[in-house]
């Protein structure tokens, strides 16, 4: 079952050069290696909003200005926004926080000039990922975005890298390890990468 690239709720609006660390999510988080949503949603944004986490319901969606999501990627904040299902419109965002949040199934549209004019904290907003339609329900505002490239749709739509490469295996089960395949990773195996060797001059 995929998951519809339409969302609609309020909005979370920020300006530019918000970070991961100390921005949408603390540091220490990131350093403690914390994967658990249920542990990471309570300090979602709270260090540049500490009323954030009042007010956000699942499915709200964050409107930011260029550079969201930059310094390092760590990515508990994505995770944190993803068991949400939030979604992003922002003006710009580094390569590889854009990889981590799709990874993790967060969507998000760049290239938004101007995405935190066209709604203010609050507002009901409707947004399609897959055209870049968006809908400002309590002023009436429509605009449109850069839709979301389409190879990235489809790993949004299975929730994410680890959905996309399940359904992947669905499709083609002769790719599966067979049931009971002991796992190379977790047998305390080395693995040796062989490289060609050099042909001679």
């Amino acid at each position: 079952m995929t998951r519809s690239l339409i969302k609609r709720g309020r909005c979370h609006v920020f300006g530019d050069g918000i970070p991961l660390d100390e921005g949408v999510m603390a540091f220490k988080y990131a350093i403690g290696r914390i994967t658990d949503p249920k542990e990471l949603i309570p300090h979602l944004f709270e260090y540049i909003d500490p009323g954030f986490v009042a007010r956000v319901k699942p499915g709200d969606l964050v409107l930011a200005g260029r550079d969201f999501g930059c310094g390092k990627p760590h990515i508990q904040g994505f995770i944190a926004m993803a068991a949400l299902d939030m979604g992003v419109l922002c003006g710009s965002m580094p390569y590889k926080a854009m990889r981590g949040a799709i990874s993790r199934g967060l969507p998000v549209l760049t290239g938004c000039i101007d995405a935190p004019g066209f709604a203010v904290n609050g507002d009901e907003i409707e947004i399609d990922f897959a055209s870049g339609a968006a809908v400002n329900h309590s002023t009436g505002l429509r605009r449109s975005f850069p839709a979301m490239p389409q190879v990235l749709q489809e790993i949004i739509a299975h929730g994410g890298a680890s959905g996309k490469l399940a359904a992947w295996l669905d499709a083609h089960p002769g790719q599966r390890a067979p049931e009971g395949s002991p796992s190379l990773l977790n047998a305390g195996t080395p693995v040796q990468i062989v490289r060609p060797a050099a042909s001679a001059a």
